[in-house]
C-alpha cells in the first residue's frame, strides 16, 4: 500500500478551504489543519462549511503534528510569523511549503524562518471566496497558481492535482505573480478604501480612477524591481474589476467591515517600501496606507 502524502494547511480561511475541501476527500492525502489555542477550540466545536456543507476536516495542534511533506500557508500576511510557530514541529529538510496568500513578500518570510526548507510561491486568482464566521462560500471560478524549484513544484502540483484542485504552473511566474499583486493593490485597497463592493466602483468613474492610479504605480515599482510587466497589465486588471459579480466583497472590504486588521501593508506597504527604495512617487499608495492603518 502506498504511504499517503501528509498535507499540513496553515490557515483555513478563505482560500486555505478551497484547497482543503478537496485535500479532505483524496484518498492518496492526509490532511491536517494545525492550529492553537482559542482557534483549535472554535474549529473542533464548531467545524468549518464550504457553500453549506461542513467539511471532514482533521484539526490538529502543534504537538500532535507528525513530519509534513507539504505545508500549504494560507493565513493572512498579517498574522503569518506567529501562525508559522504552529507548524513547526512538522517541519524537516524534506518539508515543501507552499505559500498562497495575497502579496508577494510571504515566501520571503517563510524561508527565513525555515532555511532548511523548500519553500515555493503561489497565489489563487480567480473569484473572491467570502468568509463570514465558520462559513465560507464560493462560485467556484478559480485556480491556484504555483512557481518555485522545479522538482519542489511538480511535486506540489501534482498532490493537489491529484486531489483534484485546480492548478496553473505558468513559465516565468514572476510575471503572473504580479499581475495579481498589481489587481490586488488596485481593488481590494479601493474597495476597503471607499467600504464599496464591486458593484458601486464598476458605476462609479472616481473609483475605477483611483484604483487605476493605484495600479499604475504598483506597475512602476514592479518595473523598477527588473519585473517585465508590459502596458496591458493594468488594462486586463480593470476587465477583470468591470466583468466581477456587483455584490462581490474583496477581503480587505471584508476585513475593514469586520474590524479586522487588514493585509494594507502587503500591498500599499510594499508598494511604498520598493517606491523609496527606488525613488518613485505613490502618494495614492501612501494615502491608502495612511487612512486603512488608521481604521
Amino acid at each position: 500500500m502506498n504511504k499517503q502524502t501528509h498535507v499540513v494547511l496553515l490557515g483555513a480561511g478563505a482560500i486555505g478551504v478551497l484547497a482543503a475541501a478537496e485535500l479532505a476527500k483524496c484518498p492518496a492525502v492526509k490532511l491536517s489543519v494545525a492550529a492553537s489555542g482559542e482557534r483549535l477550540e472554535r474549529y473542533r466545536k464548531e467545524g468549518i462549511f464550504l457553500n453549506g456543507e461542513k467539511l471532514p476536516l482533521n484539526f490538529v495542534s502543534p504537538e500532535e503534528l507528525s513530519a509534513a511533506d507539504l505545508v500549504i500557508v494560507a493565513t493572512k500576511m498579517t498574522s503569518l510569523r506567529e501562525a508559522l510557530e504552529c507548524v513547526v514541529p512538522a517541519v524537516s529538510e524534506k518539508t515543501v511549503f507552499l505559500p498562497v496568500l495575497n502579496g508577494i513578500s510571504a515566501s520571503g518570510v517563510i524561508q527565513e524562518r525555515f532555511p532548511g526548507s523548500t519553500v515555493l510561491k503561489g497565489f489563487h486568482l480567480g473569484h473572491a471566496s467570502v468568509r463570514t464566521g465558520n462559513k465560507i462560500s464560493f462560485d467556484g471560478v478559480g485556480a491556484f497558481y504555483c512557481g518555485g524549484e522545479k522538482s519542489a513544484l511538480d511535486f506540489a502540483a501534482g498532490v493537489l492535482r491529484t486531489a483534484g484542485v485546480e492548478v496553473e504552473t505558468p513559465d516565468n511566474f514572476e510575471i503572473p505573480m504580479w499581475q495579481k499583486f498589481v489587481l490586488n493593490v488596485g481593488i481590494n485597497q479601493t474597495q476597503g478604501f471607499f467600504k464599496a463592493d464591486y458593484g458601486t466602483v464598476q458605476k462609479d468613474p472616481k473609483m475605477l480612477r483611483f484604483a487605476w492610479d493605484l495600479m499604475e504605480e504598483a506597475v512602476a515599482v514592479g518595473r523598477a524591481a527588473g519585473v517585465q510587466l508590459g502596458d496591458e497589465v493594468i488594462d486586463s486588471a480593470m476587465m477583470v474589476i468591470c466583468k466581477m459579480p456587483a455584490d462581490v466583497k474583496t477581503s480587505m472590504l471584508q476585513d475593514v467591515e469586520a474590524g479586522r486588521e487588514t493585509e494594507v501593508e502587503a500591498f500599499a506597504g510594499t508598494v511604498c517600501h520598493l517606491a523609496e527604495k527606488f525613488g518613485i512617487d505613490v502618494p495614492n499608495n501612501k494615502l491608502v496606507l495612511e487612512k486603512i492603518k488608521g481604521l
